[in-house]
């Protein structure tokens, strides 16, 4: 354990539907007292998207460029402003929205069209660049927020199908 202490999540499974709850534990190990703001997990789902193309008129400098974006942000309080010591447990259940994966979906059908789209204007895409959904990752956050001090974490992988 390093630093002031340790956070972990633990969850009974990492495969989930929309609609379904997430049910776990947040543990937060500390090593001496902490004065922190709060305790919270969140339910986060990032988008990443990637343009690839080239530059200039001899086409000859490929570019490429990520992008992520938050699609989902949901953050619920665990235990509020005091001075935290030791150990201790938090139960936890967030719902997961029906229409989590709209955000997902709809990206998926820019892409489609975009796709239709490209075939037609082949040159026009290659020169500003075509763009393909890579994935979208969605996950857990536990974070005992330290003011003016680096917060303490963990972060688990889900998947949302």
């Amino acid at each position: 354990m390093f630093g002031k202490g340790k956070v972990e999540i633990t969850i009974p499974k990492t495969d989930y539907a929309p609609g379904d709850s997430i049910s776990g534990n947040v543990a937060l190990t500390l090593k001496k007292p902490v004065k922190a703001d709060e305790v919270s997990i969140s339910l986060i789902g990032e988008q990443t998207t990637t343009r690839s193309g080239s530059v200039g008129a001899s086409r000859q400098r490929p570019t490429t460029t990520t992008q992520t974006i938050r699609i989902y942000d949901f953050k619920q309080k665990l235990d509020g402003a005091k001075e935290h010591s030791e150990g201790r447990d938090y139960k936890f259940k967030i719902k997961i929205p029906a229409d989590a994966l709209r955000a997902q979906l709809q990206m998926k059908e820019l892409e489609d069209t975009l796709g239709q789209g490209l075939k037609i204007a082949q040159a026009a895409a290659a020169f500003v660049g075509a763009i393909s959904v890579q994935r979208t990752k969605w996950y857990l956050l536990a974070k005992l927020d330290i003011p003016g001090g680096l917060d303490i974490r963990d972060k688990a992988d889900i998947t949302i199908e």
